[in-house]
């Protein structure tokens, strides 16, 4: 099953284990594009660097782009031939995890609240609304960028699984609302404050096209809804 291996949530009691793939289709290639930028925002190992190396990602993505519902181009840069996995790892450390008084670029979205701790509060609340908890593996804050790309994914699955047009419908206004609450908010945040620095070509692009990504979705989501998006996670 694509995707499922995830690195922030742990999915297993959310009962996908006996859940039939969907065909191909629109919303796969949306969750499937969800899983494939959050790999993006980890530190690679050496196995995963040298695909990344090889532009395993931008093929991947590519691949699902005429199978979106809407058109689309990530444009994400290559990494730098000469790059090895350290100088890669150095400067994900460098943009995003580290640095006098925090990281220039933090990717976790409370740091760009004014309350953060309300901000992984409301997270946690849409994640256990839908039987998710955080991985045990690989203990990251809730509101990494990572993690809430994941959780759009896990979202987007759930509703190309289901049968009933309703609670797709539901897992489709629980994008929208997520989106608007959480990474579509900060985000471009992020984009902006990379943008003023000197950050290798791969990572403004990244950025870059997850804030795209994040926005032509939410479009997406807004044309096809039959009602407001609801808060009920939130309540």
């Amino acid at each position: 099953m694509f995707g499922f291996s995830l690195v922030g949530l742990d999915i297993k009691e959310a009962g996908v284990d006996g859940l039939k793939e969907p065909e191909d289709g629109p919303e796969v290639a949306r969750s499937k594009c969800y899983a494939l930028l959050a790999s993006g925002y980890n530190v690679p190992d050496e196995e995963q660097f040298l695909e990344l190396s090889g532009g395993a990602l931008t093929a991947a993505l590519d691949e699902q782009r005429g199978e979106l519902p809407y058109e689309f181009d990530f444009a994400i840069e290559p990494l730098p031939a000469e790059w090895s996995r350290d100088e890669h790892q150095a400067e994900f450390l460098r943009l995003f995890e580290v640095g006098a008084g925090g990281p220039p670029c933090p990717l976790y979205g409370g740091v760009w609240s004014a309350d953060r701790m309300k901000a992984m509060e409301e997270v946690m609340r849409f994640y256990k609304y839908f039987g998710l908890k955080l991985s045990d593996e690989r203990r990251i804050p809730p509101d990494h960028l990572a993690t809430e790309l994941e959780f759009l994914h896990y979202l987007t699955f759930r509703q190309a699984a289901s049968s009933l047009a309703q609670m797709a419908s539901s897992y489709r206004r629980a994008q929208l609302d997520f989106i608007e609450r959480q990474p579509g908010r900060w985000v471009p945040k992020l984009k902006e404050r990379l943008d003023g620095l000197e950050a290798a070509a791969f990572f403004t692009s990244l950025i870059d096209a997850t804030a795209r990504f994040l926005a032509a979705d939410h479009e997406h989501l807004t044309e096809g809804a039959e009602a407001p998006a609801a808060a009920t996670a939130t309540q």
